[in-house]
């Protein structure tokens, strides 16, 4: 008598189930994956806020103020004569990286490896800053530099938000931010002065605020899942 070997296919019900457990083992990876991307991106951008902040501090040592919010103010402070860009967006961020691109009172204080970073570098709003005089000598920049408006990304594209704090206080904060994907939020002075006090004492964060809008794209004013220049606030 001979032993016949029985060959038989997958039935449907076990063919459904090998792709049951692929398909979560699929799902269990890309959430791993997604957290470890994640936790990279909050670091970096992290980073990039502690470089700001050292860049910020010696500007400020030499020039008594944090780098104005915009350029008509940044004018003022370096005596450059209607010093202005082309339209209203990001303000804030492209005029403190123009001031601290400019040699002028020991600079520049941007960090070089930031700013040549072109990851890390972006004009999202495609602008130019436009002067009476000669901007790019009398703020002293490199001889090669750029009149374009740069920002300073962060890991998801998007626009660092920069505010000097003295212009939270006197109310004239005003700036438009150009997000990645093409969308534009406001950003005001009355936000601003309510939404970036601590929430106890009443004090804003240190002369200035630089803060990413996180991950979701999302403006929490420092709250939420947004990166900030301050000690987050526990509310």
């Amino acid at each position: 008598m001979h032993n016949r070997r029985h060959n038989r296919g997958f039935t449907l019900i076990e063919l459904m189930i090998v792709i049951g457990i692929i398909l979560l083992l699929v799902g269990v990876i890309a959430v791993s994956f997604g957290g470890v991307f994640g936790k990279r991106d909050e670091a970096r951008a992290t980073a990039t806020i502690e470089t700001l902040k050292s860049n910020i501090g010696s500007y400020e040592a030499r020039w008594g103020q944090a780098p104005p919010g915009d350029l008509p103010q940044l004018g003022q402070l370096a005596r450059v004569l209607n010093l202005m860009e082309n339209n209203d967006t990001n303000r804030g961020i492209e005029a403190m990286v123009l001031a601290l691109r400019s040699r002028r009172e020991g600079g520049p204080y941007l960090d070089m490896n930031l700013y040549g970073d072109s990851s890390r570098r972006g004009n999202l709003d495609n602008d130019t800053f436009l002067a009476e005089v000669m901007a790019s000598s009398a703020l002293d920049l490199p001889d090669d530099a750029s009149n374009d408006l740069f920002e300073i990304l962060d890991p998801w594209g998007n626009p660092f938000i920069y505010v000097n704090i003295a212009e939270v206080r006197a109310g004239t904060v005003h700036d438009k931010i150009t997000l990645a994907n093409g969308e534009t939020i406001e950003i005001t002075a009355q936000d601003c002065q309510e939404k970036l006090r601590h929430p106890t004492t009443g004090e804003f964060p240190q002369s200035f605020a630089v803060w990413s809008v996180g991950e979701n794209g999302i403006n929490e004013f420092g709250g939420g899942d947004d990166i900030t220049s301050w000690p987050k606030y526990e509310k």
